[in-house]
């Protein structure tokens, strides 16, 4: 807490010196002051003014564009330092699950869905509860290659109108799995064309979901394969990894579990 407060006076101190300067060179203060005795009347005031202002510009750079152009510098390379360890992480996931199955490598992406709830959801979920909820997909780099999936929605709820694994894993609360995906997409989950188009290529899938405090469900987390994957003989151990992984993952990096929709 220490450490923001001095983060914001720093930023306020930082934007009030140019301010100060500006408001110097462009208003009557000098003037006034001189008039008033407290500036001598040898002091060349234009000078004065011209002196503040060619400071205040300085500053203005230094101070704020220059330390902007740090931050956003710093800030990429956090973010892909980021990226990075989540790819680290992500490749320990795989193959311990790979190893589980006796396998060499299993090709998997993570995604994270999400609640989209935008200004107009919201206002009308505030007059009617019963609104239809869309989960909407997140593809972080690091944990997933979107390939046919952007812009990928499921309806989880009302339960009638559930589609996709994602919309049973909402309502059923708990994980699910299909290692026949290619027989079962068409007909089992009550997908539209759109999302039929999306998940085509998908062999295999596993979802589960993300609990808050509240026992409600944050977000929903699929691990997806394009190749055939059977876990039936190592059930057990495959979902006990994928959920240690999902909760770790929550509980380190929540930022990635936020809802979309923005304001509209």
């Amino acid at each position: 807490m220490k450490k923001i407060l001095s983060i914001i006076v720093k930023g306020l101190i930082f934007s009030c010196i140019p301010a100060l300067l500006t408001s110097l060179s462009t208003t009557n203060t000098l003037d006034a002051l001189q008039k008033a005795g407290y500036i001598g009347n040898a002091v060349n005031i234009s000078k004065c003014k011209d002196v503040c202002t060619i400071i205040s510009i300085l500053l203005t750079f230094v101070l704020l564009t220059a330390n902007l152009i740090i931050h956003e510098i710093n800030e990429e390379k956090y973010r892909n330092q980021a990226q990075q360890l989540l790819k680290f992480n992500k490749d320990i996931l795989v193959k311990t699950l790979s190893e589980h199955l006796g396998r060499e490598y299993c090709d998997i992406n993570i995604r994270i869905f999400v609640p989209y709830k935008n200004l107009y959801w919201r206002i009308a979920h505030y007059f009617n509860k019963n609104i239809p909820l869309m989960f909407s997909i997140k593809n972080i780099d690091g944990l997933a290659n979107a390939g046919l999936t952007s812009s990928l929605k499921f309806q989880v709820s009302p339960s009638e109108s559930k589609q996709g694994l994602v919309g049973a894993c909402y309502q059923e609360r708990k994980i699910i799995y299909d290692d026949n995906l290619q027989e079962t997409n068409n007909t089992d989950y009550n997908l539209s064309d759109f999302q039929k188009s999306k998940t085509s290529d998908l062999k295999f899938i596993i979802v589960c979901p993300v609990f808050n405090q509240n026992k409600n469900i944050d977000a929903i987390i699929a691990f997806d394969s394009k190749h055939e994957i059977k876990i039936n003989k190592n059930e057990d151990k495959f979902v006990n990894t994928i959920l240690n992984y999902t909760q770790q993952l929550y509980e380190f990096v929540p930022e990635l579990f936020k809802c979309k929709g923005g304001i509209f």
